[in-house]
């Protein structure tokens, strides 16, 4: 029997933020973005369990940025 196994990217949840930055590479103030990623492995190229997740905070002008935790990712979505 063969199986096909591997791991994908995910896709990026994104939520924009009530929290007003300046950009230090860009210089524009505006609201920043908070994004998960998450990455799955598949079977069969169908999505099947989650692996790992990735949590970002950036400008949504030039997407600089940097990694946040869980719980930073938590307290600027619910906020």
């Amino acid at each position: 029997m063969i199986f096909i196994f591997g791991l994908d990217d995910g896709k990026v949840e994104e939520t924009q933020t009530n929290s007003v930055q300046k950009c230090q590479r860009c210089g524009n103030v505006e609201r920043w973005v908070a994004a998960k990623q998450v990455m799955r492995a598949s079977l069969f190229f169908v999505p099947v369990l989650p692996v790992k997740k990735k949590y970002f905070y950036y400008c949504p002008i030039c997407r600089d940025g940097q990694r946040i935790s869980e719980k930073e990712y938590e307290r600027l979505v619910n906020h």
